[in-house]
């Protein structure tokens, strides 16, 4: 890139950064299925998927099947027909782990030695990936949906959203549960805690509420986000009458400086929030009225949270978010332009949509996106750069085709 520079006569009139966000951009553009794939990773649904932070290199994913599974994202093998395909390094098959399907999985922070699994089976479990053994079994007696653990480390708190009103927080350290915040009257679908702040967590219910709380203070639920709430003035509706969707809501996402939040409903709307800063005494949550158009579907009453690039990547993030009808949609989260529309192959190829059940960025850097879908198949996403056969003949006779570099020149020559 820096080469590119010079050749453009560009050196001192844009910072690197700033060149970095101006290539990536053009580069998401260009996302698309990428050449090495997966093979069927589940026989059934892929409902969750996660890489861990420190080498963001194994995948960790649970299925509709009940199993667990470790793959190396480093390391691919040639299957019988000569394709490339990522490896699968562990597995933990249906009954030796969970019982019912997995809904969530999550590795912790700051060791990849250790992941955390929920299930239908009504249990978060813990386990040692170093030996792949269950190290501790919470039983919960409600299936549970969805759990979220601080990325900042200050505590080893697990939330979990289940299928009753309240969001349990369970202390791995001591291995109970050391709160119970009466959050909803339906059943919790999403839990996230807040990026900025290791006491500060969100949750999402099927009463159309978004409900925020401090867990240090006695009456925990601090907010209750008001999609009527349009300015900086505080809600005049009373807090239990406020609503964030005018159904089922079934997604959140933070964005990372955890300044707002995202919101995704059977309403088929997607709404991002304005939180107040730290020290600010004026109540958050004010809904910043972007438009995401009329193209979402979310009608089915499970977790189907949300996922934005990572913030080194790009200035203004995108927006990804798995639509019903099989398309995965990417947005720019502040005015909620679309980028573009991703098809997976299996919706290519078939006369019916199926669904996507999750989408996850491999990490910083990586402009890699990988989603799981209810077939039981992952996909990855990445930039498509290859030159096309007929560009090189073109080039051949002394003419250019302009490429993904030529539009990255043309979006920072001012």
């Amino acid at each position: 890139m820096n080469s590119l520079r010079r050749q453009q006569g560009l050196v001192g009139s844009i910072s690197p950064v700033q060149f970095k966000y101006r290539a990536n951009e053009a580069l998401y553009k260009t996302l698309d299925r990428a050449e090495t794939q997966f093979p069927q990773a589940h026989s059934g649904a892929v409902n969750s998927l996660a890489v861990d932070s420190l080498e963001q290199r194994f995948l960790l994913t649970g299925g509709g099947d009940a199993s667990l599974k470790i793959w190396d994202l480093g390391e691919t093998v040639v299957d019988s027909v000569g394709d490339t395909k990522y490896k699968c390094l562990e597995e933990i098959p249906r009954k030796d782990g969970h019982s019912f399907g997995v809904s969530h999985v999550q590795w912790w922070p700051f060791d990849n030695g250790l992941f955390v699994s929920s299930s239908f089976d009504n249990t978060v479990k813990v386990w040692d990936a170093n030996v792949l053994a269950e190290a501790y079994s919470f039983n919960l007696e409600n299936k549970i949906y969805n759990f979220d653990i601080s990325s900042l480390g200050d505590h080893s708190l697990v939330a979990t959203a289940a299928d009753h009103p309240y969001v349990r927080l369970l202390d791995l350290r001591t291995t109970s549960s050391s709160h119970t915040l009466v959050a909803h009257s339906g059943k919790v679908l999403s839990v996230k805690w807040s990026p900025r702040s290791a006491h500060e967590l969100a949750s999402a219910g099927s009463d159309g509420t978004v409900r925020l709380w401090d867990i240090r203070r006695a009456n925990a639920c601090v907010e209750s986000l008001d999609m009527g709430r349009t300015s900086e003035q505080p809600s005049r509706t009373p807090m239990q009458y406020r609503k964030a969707h005018r159904a089922s809501v079934n997604g959140l996402c933070w964005f990372p400086a955890g300044d707002f939040l995202v919101s995704s409903g059977n309403d088929e709307k997607i709404r991002v929030w304005g939180m107040r800063s730290p020290g600010d005494s004026s109540a958050g949550g004010r809904n910043m009225l972007v438009n995401f158009g009329p193209l979402v579907r979310n009608r089915f009453l499970q977790t189907l949270d949300p996922c934005l690039s990572p913030s080194s990547d790009l200035q203004t993030p995108y927006l990804f978010f798995p639509s019903d009808n099989g398309e995965l949609f990417m947005f720019q989260a502040v005015d909620g332009k679309i980028v573009k529309r991703l098809t997976p192959p299996s919706t290519r190829t078939t006369s019916s949509s199926i669904r996507t059940a999750c989408i996850i960025p491999r990490g910083p850097g990586h402009l890699q996106f990988l989603s799981g879908a209810l077939d039981g198949s992952i996909t990855v996403w990445s930039p498509n750069v290859a030159v096309e056969p007929e560009q090189k003949d073109v080039e051949l006779l002394g003419e250019k085709k302009p490429t993904v570099l030529d539009d990255i020149w043309k979006s920072i020559h001012f």
